[in-house]
């Protein structure tokens, strides 16, 4: 719809209450002059709780300014407000935003995706005082503009920021610069190039979850914070994982290069672990054993060879069910050749493979008895007297 042109028709407060709680614009046309007739609305919807606007486009540069009588400033009980996909040809031009400052104070939830978002000013990050969670993924966010939205005193109330898809560089940088966080919990900078991870970093007291997902690191170091309680490094070079976290409940390692499973010394109370397509190809009851709470480990889609030790392993453990939740049809044998493709469950290794020493013992015990019959009955009827006179 285009509501470039639109004009509010002004009514009595009491005339319409709506009980209305979500108002989406999707594909819709917006001018700064229309977006001030549209702020009128929220007289007529108390009950107002989440506004959204679906790739929408906005000709303007963020002049908002109603007219002295009919300003609204504040948003009512609005406590989410998602932006996805807005267009704004002149977004280099856009204003600062300070006229809607007041509107955003009391809001708790803002998403602003993929809308070519670099900065958000200092001052509007501190007059975010009631945010809990910030959603800036598939932007243009950098350190040194990051720097600037993060200072001191902004965003006090936040728990959860999400980062994916932007230009962040250093992990190190990004989270010095989120130190003024002082209650951020949860932190998800996934799909960004990171480079090399330093040894050490300083991250915000609060930490517990941490997303690197899909940023290219080849090694985990002790920049990772100690206070996490879940991690997701999926989809990245990683070869190997030795690093102590002594809180991390949940682990999601899938899509790399493992071969083997971490050390669950590593991780002494780590319920959750996802290792799907890596390179993995054997577990042992030794090596679960080595995770004394691990609840639900996911290690399909790996390279397994269906080695006598792993098949007399799974087959002695009938409940594996209740710990590998994509048992059996994502565990395949990739070798012997003739076990390819084989789900491990149904795989049987034939007798000579898994009791070869058995098989070989019993072959000598058998030869060395035929040997001594022969020599018994060579001996009882004079076999050697007649091979004498034979020659």
């Amino acid at each position: 719809i285009n509501v470039a042109n639109f004009r509010f028709s002004e009514l009595s407060a009491e005339e319409i209450n709506s009980p209305m709680k979500k108002l989406a614009f999707r594909n819709a046309d917006l001018t700064d002059e229309s977006f001030n007739e549209l702020l009128k609305l929220l007289r007529y919807t108390p009950e107002l709780l989440q506004a959204e606007f679906d790739d929408c486009a906005l000709d303007g540069v963020g002049d908002f300014q109603p007219s002295e009588s009919d300003i609204v400033r504040e948003l009512g009980k609005v406590e989410t407000l998602i932006i996805r996909r807005l267009h704004i040809p002149r977004f280099y031009s856009f204003n600062d935003l300070r006229s809607v400052y007041s509107l955003l104070e009391k809001v708790k939830r803002i998403t602003v995706e993929n809308s070519k978002v670099f900065l958000v000013p200092c001052e509007f990050s501190q007059r975010l005082r009631s945010l809990e969670f910030l959603d800036l993924s598939e932007n243009l966010m950098v350190e040194e503009y990051l720097r600037n939205s993060a200072c001191e005193g902004a965003w006090p109330s936040l728990q959860t920021l999400i980062l994916s898809q932007n230009y962040l560089k250093s992990i190190e940088r990004t989270g010095e610069i989120l130190l003024t966080l002082k209650n951020l919990t949860d932190l998800d900078i996934s799909r960004n190039s990171f480079r090399p991870m330093p040894d050490t970093c300083r991250w915000p007291p609060k930490m517990r979850f941490l997303n690197l997902s899909s940023t290219g690191i080849w090694a985990v170091k002790m920049c990772i914070p100690q206070t996490l309680e879940v991690l997701d490094v999926s989809n990245n070079n990683l070869d190997s994982f030795s690093l102590f976290l002594p809180r991390l409940r949940e682990l999601y390692i899938s899509r790399n290069k493992l071969k083997t499973l971490p050390d669950g010394s590593l991780f002494p109370v780590l319920l959750v672990m996802k290792i799907r397509e890596n390179a993995l190809s054997t577990f042992s009851k030794d090596q679960l054993g080595s995770f004394p709470k691990l609840e639900t480990l996911e290690a399909g889609d790996n390279h397994f060879v269906c080695s006598c030790e792993l098949l007399s392993f799974t087959l002695g453990q009938p409940a594996l069910s209740q710990v590998l939740p994509d048992w059996p049809d994502s565990y395949l044998c990739n070798s012997p050749p003739r076990l390819r493709g084989q789900r491990v469950q149904e795989a049987r290794p034939s007798v000579l493979e898994c009791h070869q020493p058995l098989l070989v013992s019993g072959v000598c015990c058998a030869l060395l008895l035929l040997i001594l019959l022969i020599a018994g009955l060579c001996h009882h009827f004079h076999g050697l007297w007649y091979l004498r006179m034979m020659w």
